[in-house]
């Protein structure tokens, strides 16, 4: 019973309880104290009546009479008297409506006491229905705030300013909104992405898809030369290898928005992963006639991180660089460590990218007016951010159109 009795409600009831209980026992006392000097009164007044009586028919028997009647009576005049009034049929057994003085005394008090306990039971069922009224809308908030969460509306809260059960019932149940709200907007944001991501394969897939279609009904139904044949056959093996990397590339990106890629971390050498990067795109950058150069402050950096998934943020990075350098142009790659940070800088002289673009160049399939790739999807830069910022770093980008564009990855030390 203790553990319940810390609850405001209970301890309040109890408490009114207790003083109506004390009131209707003090009226009660009061009403039978009454009752008694009202039958005091009649029997002295009976007392006196039958003196007077007596003697003001027997003057000589005053002096007998009176102590006879004050004094407490003795047995035998008892014994006596019983024979006599039994004479006129009155004994013990009398009913009180026979004894006009009894009768009014006990009347009274009977209705008395009968009020007190009628008031008594009136006032604590009007407090009961009070109380019951205020724990009722307390639940109806709460089914309220129910049936508002299962509409999805989740702003709805149970707030309670007294201690008691009704305060760690609202406290659970704020809690519990605020975790399936939470629930429910991850489900969500689940379900919107795999809506965007179905939508983004769909639209990029559309365009290299169309082409092999028509490439291979041109193979199939017309007459062609070996060198038109092949030529074709060239283009069909571009899209498909364009497919291939744009689904791997979805799905990456994909995986790395989800959170379910482990990354492998170790204390590698930051100047062989960017090395790495480097030799990956020379074949690319001597086929574009772009010189492609690196160099370091340091001759090893070690730095904690996942060396392939970062060597593929890099190279998409110079990647993008040699797409947007003219022949003769040139991408220099060189890293820096300060006290503060580690940083790795791509750069080139190359058109730039106009104040109106730049915020939106780590877009998904976004693809910048000046790109001299067609067949570029603008998801390269999105795939590099993602990475970089699961190693706690940022990218960085200045750009001026005519000069060329620079992008700093950069991690800071306390993070590392």
């Amino acid at each position: 019973m203790n553990k319940y009795f810390y609850n405001p409600e209970l301890k309040k009831s109890s408490f009114i309880m207790v003083i109506l209980a004390i009131s209707t026992l003090f009226i009660t006392i009061i009403t039978i104290n009454s009752n008694y000097e009202n039958i005091k009164k009649g029997y002295m007044e009976n007392n006196m009546a039958l003196i007077g009586g007596i003697i003001k028919k027997h003057p000589e028997l005053k002096k007998e009479i009176v102590p006879l009647v004050l004094k407490a009576p003795k047995e035998y005049n008892i014994q006596y008297g019983k024979e006599i009034l039994k004479e006129y049929g009155i004994n013990e057994n009398l009913e009180i409506e026979f004894i006009p003085t009894m009768k009014f005394s006990n009347n009274i008090a009977l209705k008395n006491i009968i009020i007190t306990l009628c008031l008594f039971f009136v006032i604590v069922l009007l407090y009961n229905y009070v109380q019951y009224i205020k724990i009722y809308k307390r639940l109806e908030r709460i089914i309220l705030a129910s049936e508002n969460m299962l509409d999805s509306n989740f702003d709805i809260g149970i707030y309670e300013n007294s201690e008691g059960i009704f305060s760690k019932l609202a406290y659970s149940f704020n809690n519990m909104r605020v975790v399936i709200k939470n629930n429910f907007l991850e489900i969500q944001k689940e379900k919107k992405f795999l809506v965007d991501i179905l939508s983004d394969i769909s639209h990029q897939l559309k365009t290299p898809v169309s082409a092999l279609v028509v490439y291979n009904d041109i193979l199939l139904n017309r007459k062609l030369n070996e060198v038109k044949r092949k030529e074709f056959l060239y283009n069909s093996s571009r899209q498909l290898n364009r497919i291939d990397w744009l689904i791997k590339s979805l799905l990456k990106l994909a995986k790395l928005d989800a959170g379910v890629i482990n990354f492998d971390k170790n204390k590698y050498d930051l100047n062989m992963t960017v090395k790495e990067a480097v030799d990956t795109l020379i074949s690319k950058a001597y086929e574009e006639k772009v010189k492609l150069i690196f160099n370091s402050s340091e001759s090893k950096i070690l730095f904690l991180h996942d060396k392939n998934w970062l060597c593929e943020s890099i190279i998409n990075l110079i990647k993008n660089a040699l797409e947007h350098t003219q022949k003769g142009g040139t991408v220099q790659v060189y890293t820096k460590r300060t006290p503060i940070c580690t940083k790795i800088v791509i750069k080139d002289n190359g058109n730039g990218i106009s104040k109106k673009e730049l915020p939106h160049i780590f877009k998904r399939f976004y693809k910048g007016s000046r790109n001299k790739t067609v067949e570029s999807v603008g998801i390269g830069l999105a795939l590099s951010k993602s990475i970089v910022e699961e190693h706690n770093g940022m990218i960085e980008v200045k750009s001026k159109e005519g000069e060329g564009t620079t992008f700093t990855i950069i991690f800071l030390s306390y993070s590392q």
